[in-house]
């Protein structure tokens, strides 16, 4: 089921540029002295009730100093621009494990942390693996990774420790991405809305097939509100396995909507800082970095991001397109003694695709 096309420029908050941007502080908010407070209140009650993380809820994390703040947030992920950044999380005063409890905490008054991988892992560590396992999935490895959006409506990435180089930052609207096609090359929004079927890059659950039965569209909309979902190389690798092509116009569509994405004036290009989190609505939002290479001489140095991704059921913008699922309830399933390695014979040509791959 193809939805309807939007075939007037969409004048929104959401369909921002880079350009728009002069630094850091356009779209930043700075956590104050009373939230940093409040978390750690918090924190103190989740210690005392004997919480596991995975037990953290809006109700047993309260957060009462910070209400203003998540309502603004909220509002500016769900109804405005969709990306901002909060800055001034005390990386530095608090154990990993604490950190990892306060932001998980402050999640869960946005949205429902679900699984990310086979892990069963709702708190990420998005951290290179790779050395272990070439074939890690691209939040576990120290590859450049193209502009894409991943599952669910809300991403949030803290930064803990920065690389010794690389692992710079990207963020680009795909609304404003939208509109640069219907202004130059409306010819090609039929075959993005159509879209293609994605591989599930072996993390399907059993009895379930490694691509889906139904194509992904790439654009969509519900109620006249565009949503977009976008991975390039989980296409052609469903392609692979089907033993087809994927439609020439449709790899022309996606070579036009990867160009104008990464455009220096779409782009956002940024190192983001310990204590510095990005959060993003994921169906308006793209996302990206480059490669990075860690400090070889002390693991204790590695670079480190803790990963949120957020169900949001009662969000405005949430597709209820059933085609645009990849996964059961959009969410991959924790499977017993797997990890999240890209597996199956689609991923013969991995060193090609690597840069793709989230």
């Amino acid at each position: 089921m193809t939805t309807p096309i939007i075939r007037h420029r969409i004048d929104h908050p959401s369909a921002w540029k880079a350009v728009d941007f002069k630094g850091k502080d356009d779209f930043s908010i700075d956590l104050e002295p009373r939230h940093v407070a409040a978390l750690e209140r918090a924190l103190c009650a989740v210690r005392e009730a004997g919480l596991g993380i995975d037990d953290i809820t809006r109700e047993s994390f309260p957060l009462d100093d910070m209400g203003d703040l998540i309502e603004r947030v909220s509002h500016e992920l769900m109804d405005g621009r969709g990306f901002l950044m909060l800055r001034g999380w005390p990386v530095e005063r608090y154990a990993l494990e604490d950190i990892g409890v306060m932001y998980y905490g402050f999640g869960a008054h946005f949205g429902r942390a679900v699984s990310q991988s086979v892990l069963g892992d709702r708190l990420g560590y998005v951290t290179d693996h790779s050395g272990s396992d070439p074939l890690e999935r691209a939040y576990r490895n120290k590859y450049e990774l193209s502009l894409h959006t991943d599952l669910n409506e809300l991403i949030g990435m803290l930064n803990i420790r920065t690389a010794a180089s690389g692992g710079r930052s990207q963020y680009a609207s795909a609304i404003a991405v939208h509109n640069e096609i219907l202004a130059t090359r409306p010819d090609l929004l039929e075959p993005l809305y159509e879209g293609y079927h994605y591989h599930r890059r072996g993390e399907e659950t059993p009895g379930q097939e490694p691509v889906t039965p139904h194509k992904v569209p790439i654009f969509s909309t519900v109620d006249g509100v565009l949503s977009c979902r976008f991975v390039d190389a989980y296409m052609p690798a469903a392609a692979k396995a089907l033993g087809e092509d994927m439609p020439a116009r449709l790899v022309e569509a996606i070579a036009c909507f990867q160009e104008i994405a990464a455009r220096e004036d779409f782009r956002l290009d940024m190192l983001v800082e310990p204590g510095e989190m990005t959060f993003s609505n994921n169906f308006i939002t793209m996302h990206a970095r480059s490669a990075f290479e860690d400090d070889p001489g002390d693991p204790a140095k590695k670079r480190l991001f803790l990963r949120l991704w957020l169900d949001v059921p009662e969000a405005r913008t949430r597709p209820h397109v059933p085609e645009v699922a990849v996964y059961e309830d959009d969410s991959i399933a924790r499977q017993e003694g797997r990890t999240p390695v890209y597996a199956g014979d689609a991923w013969s040509d991995y060193e090609g695709n690597r840069t793709h791959l989230r």
